[in-house]
């Protein structure tokens, strides 16, 4: 498992991506943004990045399983901040709800939703299964490969990206979701119930897709879903992003940074109200 740290002290904030292989391109820059006083992470799922590959039976459970021994390793028992992106989302709410981790706050950034398939049928339906036998059959026959020998890339992330995306290893990732049938489970199924955990709820900004009427047409249904996720906690907060797409690490950093740090600092006031409490008790 690969995974990139960065600072020294408490809380460890630990950010884990959405679906896809850009984890490094979309959490090294605010990780890059954020102050060595205390320690941040990110890592690659199985099957993306510098991680080993996933087998095709892998599923949601055991993908939070691996996150929730990955802080525990890094962290112990000293207070985690889990900020999660999309699918990333999903991943989170299981490790939070099994409390095995000293989860002190979490961070949405449009996250995914247990039932989104469901309540979107028909705009975003779960992937289908030629789906699935296309992206075996490319690698195979190497036609993606081909096609790229001939094409010139801006970046070395967006060769990287489509090298990913026709190769093996994404082909075991799409399989996990396919074995899942669409990835999710309604989210009253779940029963979760974080209490007064701190939670920061960060949604796109509709407008935004205003020139993409697929993603336009199911905003108010999107939003409805960011509020249900949102009352998981009797200490939430939903904010909109404005201008913010659902990429919104790339669209919104500087928001995204903020609220880490905003999230930090509140926790931080927290334990010195609560070391200040004790010395008072312990000095009288």
């Amino acid at each position: 498992m690969r995974y990139v740290c960065k600072g020294n002290g408490e809380p460890l904030v630990f950010l884990e991506t959405g679906f896809g292989s850009d984890s490094e391109e979309a959490w090294s820059a605010i990780v890059e943004e954020l102050p060595e006083t205390f320690t941040a992470c990110y890592y690659d799922r199985l099957g993306h990045g510098g991680s080993d590959d996933v087998p095709r039976t892998f599923t949601t459970d055991q993908k939070s399983q691996v996150q929730e021994s990955l802080i525990k390793h890094i962290s112990g028992d000293n207070p985690v901040i889990l900020v999660a992106k999309s699918y990333g989302g999903i991943i989170a709410r299981r490790t939070v709800a099994r409390a095995n981790i000293n989860i002190a706050a979490l961070i949405f950034l449009d996250s995914a939703h247990e039932n989104q398939h469901e309540i979107m049928r028909g705009k975003f339906d779960p992937i289908p299964e030629y789906v699935k036998i296309w992206h075996y059959v490319d690698p195979v026959l190497g036609l993606s490969a081909i096609k790229n020998i001939f094409k010139t890339y801006d970046t070395k992330m967006t060769k990287r990206l489509d090298q990913y995306y026709s190769s093996f290893r994404y082909a075991h990732v799409l399989s996990t979701y396919r074995n899942e049938k669409g990835l999710y489970t309604p989210l009253e199924d779940f029963n979760y119930d974080f209490g007064d955990l701190k939670m920061i709820v960060m949604s796109h900004d509709r407008e935004a897709y205003k020139a993409a009427p697929r993603f336009y047409s199911v905003g108010d249904k999107w939003a409805e879903m960011q509020k249900s996720i949102a009352q998981l906690s009797h200490n939430s907060e939903h904010i909109v992003v404005k201008g913010a797409t659902h990429n919104m690490t790339a669209d919104a950093p500087e928001v995204v940074v903020a609220k880490i740090m905003e999230t930090v600092e509140f926790l931080s006031s927290q334990t010195s109200h609560s070391t200040s409490i004790k010395s008072v008790r312990n000095d009288s």
